[in-house]
């Protein structure tokens, strides 16, 4: 059976590796055109036909998430571990998952309004996810996703980190959640796409 621990091992592999550099070359693309971390309009780019079309990927291979503790100081324990981020640079993170794709049985990807080509993610967890999800919250008590009081966390997808961001308070378990975001198209199609698959892969449904 598919663990955690081997979930995060498995989207290191050599296919997962290469979708998560194609991923990042897209995002980079989108993301950083303008210099910066500047956020241009996506719809804007060449051949966006080819670029926002869903790719869907062998289950545990494509679109793979996984959240983690964002490690500040390194202090070279075993747990610790680099990853590389979107644009290039690198953070350190806990190698154990706080919660991943055996926990999220599917995502929607939901258009962000004011922000057009961008997405928000609702995000059907498992009873054990929606556990796991209260827990990541607590820390904010504001309801606010701007909030200082919570630790950032960060959000990979195939092994490479896309963003951080902090859990709104919740008041008790859940089974939806939403994540601000933004998501570039892309990326949010693509994780849309292949977390039923992921899903069923992992907790070996």
């Amino acid at each position: 059976m598919t663990t955690k621990k081997n979930i995060f091992r498995s989207i290191l592999s050599a296919p997962a590796a290469l979708a998560a550099v194609f991923l990042a070359a897209v995002s980079c693309c989108l993301l950083a055109a303008c210099g910066g971390g500047n956020i241009m309009d996506p719809l804007n780019v060449d051949n966006k036909s080819e670029v926002y079309k869903p790719v869907v990927g062998e289950p545990g291979e494509l679109g793979v998430v996984s959240i983690h503790e964002i490690i500040r100081h390194k202090r070279g324990a075993e747990k610790e571990v680099e990853v590389e981020t979107m644009f290039g640079d690198e953070i350190i993170v806990d190698r154990n998952p706080l919660l991943d794709s055996s926990d999220i049985i599917s995502i929607e990807a939901i258009a962000i309004n004011d922000l057009p080509g961008f997405y928000k993610l609702r995000l059907h967890l498992t009873q054990d996810g929606g556990k796991a999800w209260r827990k990541l919250s607590l820390g904010n008590l504001e309801d606010t996703p701007s909030s200082n009081s919570a630790s950032s966390l960060a959000f990979l997808i195939d092994g490479v980190s896309y963003r951080t961001f902090k859990p709104r308070f919740l008041y008790s378990d859940v089974d939806t959640v939403v994540i601000d975001g933004p998501f570039d198209e892309p990326a949010a199609l693509n994780l849309e796409a292949n977390a039923i698959r992921n899903f069923m892969h992992f907790s070996q449904q």
